[in-house]
């Protein structure tokens, strides 16, 4: 009888310490060892990275959030709870751009990836309004459902800065405040049509996922006809600002009938795509919102 055995991965941390070191002296990373860890599971990995969450140089922090993050936004649910618990850690960084990538990187998982222990981290973070990349852990918050009170208060203190008041609202709007989502909606109503409103302030409206958010860009959609900046360096002539619009509401709309490429931009024809969803929304005005996504 012949038995056959399933190739067992082995991975020391003289093996992860090796290719850290590697790093540290050349600033390269070796790829295959690299490869060799994200072949692990997302537990076996945060274990071989214990170390380095908290070292020294930046680069080596760095890497080893990117690795959590590399491994664990592919791994089964219970192995995206861990990586997504670990990135929160990275929150408290001294290292500013490292806070701001991983808040960037917790903004792919689902919010079933974060557990009741998450959101206590979350919270805990709400009041420090001095921490680098505050706004992106506030609509962090809202996306994840937590720290309704937290933020509730923010709004009576009057020396939170005005800025802040405004992602401020869009959480508790993403919560389904129907208040404060009338506040951003009206705030936005007040301002000119422009590159900036296509760039800054839409997204922030639509990232709430409330129907009267959406309600005012798809009206912008389907009748303003002015011309914004191309968005793509190569293009000097100003486009149709609803092109600019298209790839904005696409993740926030089921079934939204336009093809978004891996680049964020609209597949193919751009005055095709255009007719089809003025047409698609004539027929669609109660579309369905697509809340699953940041």
């Amino acid at each position: 009888m012949i038995l056959l055995f399933e190739p067992i991965q082995c991975f020391s941390s003289d093996d992860a310490g090796s290719y850290f070191e590697t790093l540290r002296r050349s600033g390269h990373a070796n790829s295959a060892v690299e490869q060799q860890l994200l072949a692990l599971s997302t537990e076996q990995l945060t274990k071989q990275l214990a170390p380095y969450y908290t070292d020294t140089f930046s680069v080596i922090r760095q890497k080893s959030y990117y690795l959590t993050y590399k491994r664990g936004i592919r791994d089964i649910p219970a192995g995206r709870r861990i990586a997504a618990k670990q990135l929160l850690q990275g929150c408290d960084d001294p290292d500013g751009g490292l806070v701001g990538q991983t808040l960037r990187y917790l903004q792919e998982f689902s919010r079933d990836d974060f557990d009741g222990e998450c959101k206590k981290i979350i919270n805990g973070k709400i009041e420090r309004t001095q921490m680098p990349h505050y706004r992106e852990l506030v609509l962090l918050a809202g996306y994840t459902g937590t720290g309704k009170d937290e933020l509730s208060a923010l709004l009576s203190d009057l020396h939170v800065p005005e800025r802040y008041r405004w992602y401020v609202s869009l959480a508790l709007a993403r919560m389904g405040d129907a208040v404060q989502t009338a506040n951003c909606v009206n705030r936005v109503r007040k301002l000119p049509v422009n590159n900036d409103l296509m760039e800054y302030i839409l997204p922030d409206l639509i990232y709430t996922r409330q129907r009267e958010a959406l309600d005012y860009c798809v009206g912008l959609l389907l009748e303003y006809t002015g011309l914004c900046e191309s968005q793509n360096p190569d293009v000097s002539e100003k486009i149709n600002c609803a092109f600019l619009m298209i790839p904005l509401l696409a993740p926030a709309i089921t079934d939204f009938p336009v093809v978004i490429d891996a680049s964020g931009d609209i597949a193919g024809d751009y005055q095709k795509a255009l007719r089809d969803l003025k047409k698609w929304f004539s027929t669609n005005r109660e579309y369905d919102i697509s809340d699953v996504q940041f």
